[in-house]
């Protein structure tokens, strides 16, 4: 749930070839002391605008401008581009105090108002990810906020982080267990089963963890797309370090999040019943972090009528699978925001 380990983030970034601009209407979403950047790009003409809420909590969005997929659906839609308060490159002096799950929901509402007049009404559609699929959800099981949205798209979404736990134990296990049988990397993964024996009720939020499923390929299925710079946007230096996709700032705010913001024991499921807006699950089938089994949770406890919420299985990624499958990802929230628009 936690974005992927950032010094692997950031060999890919630091490889990539040059950027494009920074296109797009940019301003900054104020709200008790935080300064949180928002850049609005594609067709703003179409009336339909693709929220992106981004993962961690401390990930970031304004970094994932130019990603293949999102070129793509921008052709067709806005989208909106948003970090969240202490995250990414949002600035300010918002206190501690305020890394709570009803901040991050008072933040999302002030901008989806913000958009809707701004942009004289558009039809929003939420595509929340991982940490952004359990910030997604809890706004939305709100009623009268809810009617603000027209659709939603949770994408590994971290909506009962419990119960992904979990999951994520059982995978990376069963991964460790099956490496040593075939004698690769012995010594890493017996280490590796061993810290799970001393840390029984490890949560997501220990980065030990998170070592473990970059290691077993949970975040990216396919080791050879990291090596693939054509795959990411072209990061300049300054793109990277003088624009408002700030990398410094972004690890600083990540560093932050990470030991003050503990969402490891959120569990929506309950309430996912009062979602009734049609939906789209996207889920990674190698996921690690969120295994696939989630989806069919997320379905089964969504209030939605069944003919109006569906899984696309991502055959080929593992968390990120904008990145991997950008094609499936596109094609799938454009058939998908064509029917419900």
């Amino acid at each position: 749930m936690r974005s992927s380990i950032y010094i692997t983030c950031l060999f890919l970034l630091l490889s990539c070839k040059e950027s494009s601009t920074f296109e797009g209407d940019f301003f900054y979403l104020v709200n008790k002391e935080a300064e949180m950047p928002v850049l609005v790009r594609g067709n703003k003409n179409s009336g339909v605008f693709i929220l992106f809420i981004h993962g961690g909590p401390g990930g970031t969005a304004l970094q994932k401008v130019g990603l293949p997929v999102f070129n793509d659906l921008e052709n067709s839609y806005a989208t909106v581009f948003w970090d969240q308060r202490s995250s990414g490159s949002s600035q300010g002096n918002s206190p501690l105090s305020l890394l709570t799950l009803d901040q991050f929901i008072e933040d999302l509402d002030m901008l989806v108002d913000l958009i809707k007049s701004k942009y004289k009404n558009p039809e929003i559609f939420f595509l929340g990810h991982s940490w952004g699929g359990c910030l997604g959800t809890a706004y939305l099981t709100d009623a009268s906020r809810q009617k603000k949205i027209k659709g939603w798209i949770e994408a590994d979404g971290a909506h009962n982080n419990p119960k992904a736990d979990s999951l994520s134990l059982d995978w990376v296990t069963s991964y460790a267990r099956n490496q040593i049988a075939q004698k690769t990397d012995v010594d890493f993964w017996n280490y590796a089963l061993s810290w799970y024996r001393k840390n029984p009720n490890f949560t997501s939020d220990q980065l030990e963890h998170y070592a473990f499923i970059e290691k077993a390929n949970g975040y990216v299925h396919d080791p050879t797309i990291k090596r693939m710079p054509a795959s990411f946007p072209g990061y300049s230096f300054d793109y990277i370090f003088r624009s408002p996709a700030d990398l410094t700032m972004t690890l600083t705010n990540y560093n932050t999040v990470i030991k003050h913001f503990i969402v490891s024991d959120i569990d929506l499921t309950v309430k996912m019943k009062n979602i009734t807006l049609p939906s789209l699950i996207l889920w990674g089938q190698n996921d690690g972090i969120i295994p696939f089994p989630m989806a069919a949770q997320a379905l089964n406890a969504l209030g939605t009528i069944s003919s109006q919420k569906s899984v696309t299985p991502l055959p080929n990624s593992g968390h990120d699978g904008f990145y991997e499958e950008p094609v499936l990802f596109a094609g799938a929230v454009r058939a998908f925001v064509e029917k419900y628009r």
